[in-house]
């Protein structure tokens, strides 16, 4: 290969990784267990702290018994990707903003952090073989009648 080929592989490649990325935000926001499932290996590590590491079964079913089935609404929003990609493996840091709201409870979360992430290219294509979430700030609250009412919970 070229180093004109080199760059432009490097350059594809980065950005179907952005592209996974906005797929697997998007499949947390719309509840979309099955797109979930589609942006990891089959072996992939997820470690979301508090939760804990798990498997990606795990993953589904954390997300299906905490999201997908209820009417909580999510918003995850990943910014500043910082993508290095070494031929058919790439690792990248996010920066996630993400906002939850709870209209049984009319509860919210507002969290910043940081996603640690490992890729793979498969067949079909790139997908997320590990991926950390590092929690900077949480801030946890709630709507109330006399106004919003919340409290800075981590750092």
């Amino acid at each position: 290969m070229t180093d004109l080929e080199t760059r432009i592989a490097r350059l594809e490649a980065e950005s179907d990784i952005r592209r996974l990325k906005a797929r697997y935000l998007n499949a947390c926001d719309a509840k979309d267990v099955d797109a979930l499932r589609a942006c990891f290996t089959e072996d992939a590590v997820i470690d979301f702290p508090p939760l804990g590491e798990f498997g990606l079964d795990g993953l589904i079913g954390i997300f299906t018994q905490m999201a997908a089935t209820t009417p909580i609404t999510d918003v995850h929003q990943g910014h500043n990707g910082e993508i290095e990609v070494a031929g058919d493996e790439a690792k990248a840091r996010w920066n996630l903003g993400y906002a939850t709201y709870d209209p049984r409870t009319r509860g919210f979360r507002l969290l910043a952090s940081f996603y640690h992430d490992r890729y793979r290219r498969t067949a079909d294509g790139w997908r997320i073989c590990y991926t950390r979430s590092e929690p900077r700030a949480i801030v946890d609250g709630v709507l109330a009648e006399d106004g919003i009412k919340a409290n800075w919970v981590a750092a």
